[in-house]
C-alpha cells in the first residue's frame, strides 16, 4: 500500500495548527457567550443537572454525580475543572446571583478550599431555571456532544442577562475577558428603556445602571469614569472596602464590613500585619475577625494618640482594602467570533436572541396547538356522527376503517387514526363539551400565536412583561456604593504628618527618608551613627532634611531636574538601604544626584533655582519653569561635554549673594544681581575662574538680612565656621580668596553650608556613618584657618557630604 507524502512548510502548519487550538479555546473554553453568559463549562453544568431532573424544589444529588454526569456525557476535560466551576456557581461571594444551590462546604471567603465532591451535594437554584426555561420547545440549536452519542445545547434559552447579572473572568490565547457583576432591577430598568427607545445612547442607559454591583459589596470610586468603561467596553475600576472608625473606653478602631470582589478576607488580614509591621505610619495594636454568620467584622485596634483616617487611608494605599477591577467586555458574539463590546451592544444583544426564543418557542406552540387543533377538530366530527362512526368500525375490515372514516367524514388521517383510538368513555355529552372547549381555547391561542409572529412589537412585549416579573421576583437591593468623587474621598497629603525627615540619596541612586528624631544629637568629635545601609562600593552624596508633606527638587549631573513628592519616598528606618530613584524616575544610567533642594508648592511663587558646575558656571532661572515636571524629567541648563552641574540652590531676593567653594579651598562672593535670570535651556555664565585641575564642590545662598556662618568640611573630617562678613562681596568671574589651609593634613573641602549660630548639620560618610550636631559646638575661626576635627572616621573612610537640619 503506498503512501502519499504531503510537502507543507512547518511554518505554515505550525501557526495553522496553532491558529485552531487558540480559537478552540476562546470559543470552547474561556470566553462567555454573550446570549447567555456562560461558559461551556457552566452551561453543561446546568443542563446536566437539568437532565438529572436537580430542580430547586427537588432533593439534592451528591456533587460527584453531577461531576460524573457532566464529564461523562458532554464535558470531557477532566472532574476537577467541572467540580471547581460548579463549586463557583454555587458561592455567594463569587456570584452576584448563585445558579447553584450548594449543600456542605463549598469554599469561603478566606480562599478555604471546598470538600471533596464526594461530600458535598448540590441542585440548581430558582434562577437557573429561568436560564433553562423553553429548552424543550426547540428555542436553540441542539449540537452532538464529543462523541456524537448525545446532544446538548449550543446556547440556553437565557430568560435572564446572565451575563451582566454575574458578570465572568477568563484568559485564553492572547485575550483576555472580565466582566462585573451587576444589579438585577437596574438591568431589567435599563432593558426596558432600550425596548421603549431603541435609539437611546449609553449615557440613557447609564442612568438605570449605576454601575457594578459585586456580591461582596464595597465602594467603586470615582464613579465619574464608569461611563468612559461602558461607552469603550474596557477600563479600570478602583474598588474599595468599607470600613468605619468606632471609639470604646477611650479606644479607637477600625471596623470592616465588606471588602473588595475577588479578595480573601485571611490575606487581606495578613497584609494589614505586614504593613503595620513596614509602615511607620500604620499604628496598630491588635487585628480581630469577629466575622460570624451575620456578616463580614474585622476589627482593628489603634494604638493611642494614632489618628484613625491616617491609618485606614494608608490601608488602602498598602494593602488590597483598596484594589483594581479591570474590565475587558470580550464575549462571543452569535456569529462565534470574539468581541469587545460596550453596554448597549451587550443589552441588545441579549434582546436579540430573546427575540430568536420567544420567536422559536412561539413557532413550536403554534406547530403543537394547531396538530391538537386538528385532532380535536376531527374528534368533535366523530361524535356529531356518532351512529355512523360507529357502524363504519363495526363494518370495516382490517384496514379499511381509516378509509371509510377519511371519505363518510371528510377527515384527515391523524384525525381516522385519532377516532380510533378513542376511548368509550369519550362518548358521553360532558366529553363532548370539553373538546369544544378546549377547541375554542386551542383557536384562540394559535390566533395569539400568530398575532405574535406577525408582529415584533408583540415579542418585546412579552420580553418586557417578563423582565418586569423577574424583577419582580428576583430583584434586591444595591449592595456596592458608587462614589461620584475624583476617585478618592481623601488627600493622602491631608492625613500624614507633616513630620521632620532626612532624605538621604546614595551615589549608586538609592533614595529614602527617614525620621529625624532617628539622628540623635552627638558632641563635636563623635563617631556617628548609621545612617543608611550601603555596599562598599556605594556611599551617601547627597542629604537634605525637609518634612512629608514637601517636595523634593533633583538636579542631576547631566544638568535635569526632576520633582518628587516626599511622601511617595521609602519611608524607613535609618540604616534601611532604601530605593532605586528609578521607581520614581526615570532617571538614566550615568546620570547622577547632585543636589536635592525642599520646596513647597505654595512657596514657589518668585523663587529662583540657582545651578552652579563644576567649570565655575552658573545660572538662575524662574523656579515657575519647573512646575509641571514629568517622571523623565526637565532640562534645566545647557552643558558643555566635559562640564557637570555640582550644585543648586533656590532664592527670592536678587539682592542676595552666592558663595562658590572649590576643591582646593578657594572661594568666590557675589550678588547674584549680576546673575541676569534665564531660560531652562542657557548655559549660564562665568561665576568663579579656576586654577588648573581644580573645580567647584558647592554654591550657598546668603540671604542680605541674615547674620550667617560659612561652614567648611573636608575629606578626613575637619571643619570650620567662619563669619560671612570675613568674604568680601566681588564681582562674578573672578579667582576668590583663600578659605582654609593646611588641605593636605585634613583632605580637600567636600563642601560648604551657610548657617547660623543655631542651626545642626548632618554629616554622612562614604562608609554609611552620619552624625548630628549642634553649630555651636564647631568654634567660630577666621577666614584662613584650618579648623577643628568634626568627625572621628574610621580608617580610610571620608566625609562624603552634608546637610543642614531645617526646623
Amino acid at each position: 500500500m503506498s503512501e502519499e507524502i504531503i510537502h507543507k512548510n512547518i511554518d505554515d502548519e505550525l501557526i495553522n495548527s496553532y491558529m485552531l487550538y487558540s480559537m478552540s479555546v476562546i470559543v470552547g473554553r474561556a470566553i462567555p457567550d454573550v446570549r447567555d453568559g456562560l461558559k461551556p463549562v457552566q452551561r453543561r453544568i446546568l443542563y446536566g443537572m437539568s437532565e438529572l431532573g436537580l430542580r430547586h424544589n427537588q432533593s439534592f444529588k451528591k456533587s460527584a454525580r453531577i461531576v460524573g454526569e457532566v464529564m461523562g456525557k458532554f464535558h470531557p476535560h477532566g472532574d476537577a475543572a467541572i467540580y471547581d466551576a460548579l463549586v463557583r456557581l454555587a458561592q455567594n461571594f463569587s456570584m452576584r446571583y448563585p445558579l447553584v444551590e450548594g449543600q456542605g462546604n463549598f469554599g469561603s471567603i478566606d480562599r478555604d478550599p471546598p470538600a471533596a465532591m464526594r461530600y458535598t451535594e448540590a441542585r440548581m437554584e430558582t434562577l437557573s431555571e429561568e436560564l433553562l426555561q423553553d429548552i424543550d420547545k426547540n428555542t436553540v440549536p441542539m449540537l452532538p456532544n464529543f462523541d456524537g452519542s448525545l446532544r446538548e445545547p449550543d446556547v440556553l434559552p437565557a430568560k435572564i442577562p446572565n451575563l451582566l447579572l454575574n458578570g465572568t473572568s477568563g484568559i485564553a490565547v492572547g485575550m483576555m475577558t472580565s466582566i462585573p457583576p451587576h444589579n438585577l432591577t437596574e438591568v431589567v430598568n435599563a432593558l426596558e428603556l432600550l425596548i421603549e427607545q431603541p435609539e437611546c445612547d449609553i449615557d440613557a442607559l447609564l442612568a438605570h445602571i449605576k454601575g457594578p454591583d459585586f456580591p461582596t459589596g464595597g465602594m467603586v470610586m470615582d464613579g465619574r469614569t464608569i461611563s468612559t468603561i461602558y461607552h469603550e467596553g474596557k477600563g479600570r475600576i478602583i474598588l474599595r472596602g468599607i470600613a468605619e472608625i468606632e471609639e470604646s473606653k477611650g479606644n479607637q478602631y477600625i471596623v470592616i464590613h465588606e471588602i473588595p470582589y475577588n479578595v480573601s478576607k485571611a490575606d487581606l488580614i495578613e497584609q494589614i500585619v505586614v504593613s503595620a509591621q513596614n509602615v511607620r505610619d500604620i499604628q496598630i495594636r491588635n487585628i480581630r475577625d469577629e466575622s460570624d454568620k451575620k456578616g463580614l467584622r474585622v476589627v482593628i485596634e489603634l494604638k493611642r494618640g494614632a489618628d484613625p483616617n491616617v491609618v485606614l487611608n494608608l490601608l488602602f494605599k498598602h494593602t488590597q482594602l483598596q484594589t483594581t477591577f479591570s474590565v475587558n467586555m470580550l464575549v462571543i458574539d452569535e456569529k462565534k467570533r470574539p468581541r469587545v463590546m460596550n453596554l448597549k451592544q451587550m443589552l441588545q444583544a441579549f434582546l436579540t436572541h430573546r427575540v430568536n426564543i420567544i420567536r422559536a418557542r412561539t413557532e413550536y406552540e403554534l406547530e403543537r396547538d394547531s396538530k391538537r387543533a386538528h385532532i380535536v377538530e376531527g374528534l368533535t366530527k366523530a361524535l356529531r356522527s356518532i351512529d355512523t362512526v360507529v357502524d363504519i368500525i363495526r363494518n370495516s375490515y382490517d384496514d379499511e376503517a381509516t378509509k371509510n372514516l377519511m371519505e363518510t367524514l371528510d377527515i384527515t388521517q391523524e384525525q381516522s387514526a385519532a377516532i380510533l383510538d378513542m376511548k368509550m368513555g369519550k362518548l358521553t355529552g360532558i366529553e363532548v363539551e370539553k373538546l369544544l372547549k378546549e377547541y375554542r381555547e386551542l383557536v384562540a391561542r394559535i390566533n395569539e400565536y400568530r398575532k405574535i409572529l406577525s408582529s415584533e412589537t408583540e415579542i418585546y412585549s412579552i420580553i418586557k412583561s417578563e423582565l418586569e416579573e423577574l424583577k419582580n421576583k428576583y430583584g434586591d437591593a444595591r449592595r456596592t456604593r458608587i462614589d461620584l468623587g475624583n476617585g478618592t474621598d481623601f488627600d493622602i497629603e491631608d492625613v500624614i504628618p507633616d513630620e521632620e525627615i532626612v532624605v538621604l540619596v546614595t551615589k549608586r541612586g538609592y533614595i529614602k527618608s527617614t525620621p529625624l528624631e532617628s539622628y540623635r544629637k552627638q558632641g563635636r568629635g563623635g563617631k556617628g551613627v548609621i545612617g543608611v545601609r550601603t555596599s562598599e562600593e556605594d556611599f551617601v552624596v547627597n542629604i537634605l532634611t525637609t518634612t512629608r508633606l514637601s517636595k523634593t527638587v533633583i538636579i542631576t549631573s547631566k544638568g535635569k531636574a526632576y520633582v518628587l513628592s516626599n511622601h511617595l519616598i521609602d519611608h524607613s528606618s535609618r540604616d534601611a538601604k532604601g530605593k532605586l530613584l528609578a521607581n520614581y524616575i526615570k532617571i538614566e544610567s550615568d546620570e547622577s544626584v547632585q543636589a536635592v533642594l525642599s520646596i513647597r508648592n505654595e512657596e514657589v511663587e518668585g523663587k529662583y533655582l540657582v545651578i552652579t558646575t563644576k567649570s565655575g558656571k552658573i545660572k538662575r532661572t524662574p523656579f515657575e519653569a519647573f512646575l509641571n515636571v514629568r517622571s523623565s524629567g526637565i532640562k534645566a541648563i545647557s552643558l558643555a561635554d566635559d562640564d557637570r552641574v555640582i550644585d543648586a540652590s533656590l532664592t527670592v531676593e536678587e539682592s542676595d549673594t552666592i558663595i562658590i567653594s572649590t576643591r582646593y579651598g578657594m572661594v568666590i562672593r557675589f550678588p547674584l544681581e549680576q546673575v541676569r535670570a534665564m531660560g531652562r535651556s542657557a548655559a549660564g555664565v562665568m561665576g568663579i575662574r579656576l586654577r588648573k585641575s581644580d573645580e567647584v564642590v558647592s554654591a550657598n545662598v546668603v540671604r542680605a538680612d541674615d547674620a550667617r556662618f560659612l561652614f567648611t568640611a573636608t575629606e578626613k573630617g575637619g571643619g570650620k565656621r567662619t563669619d560671612i562678613s570675613e568674604y568680601r562681596c566681588q564681582n562674578r568671574g573672578g579667582m576668590g580668596v583663600k578659605n582654609i589651609y593646611g588641605l593636605e593634613r585634613i583632605g580637600n573641602v567636600v563642601g560648604t553650608l551657610v548657617v547660623t549660630g543655631e542651626d545642626e548639620i548632618i554629616l554622612a560618610t562614604r562608609g554609611g556613618m552620619s552624625i548630628r550636631i549642634p553649630i555651636d559646638q564647631v568654634r567660630s575661626t577666621g577666614r584662613v584657618t584650618k579648623g577643628v576635627r568634626i568627625v572621628d572616621l574610621k580608617e580610610e573612610d571620608i566625609v562624603a557630604s552634608m546637610a543642614v537640619v531645617v526646623e
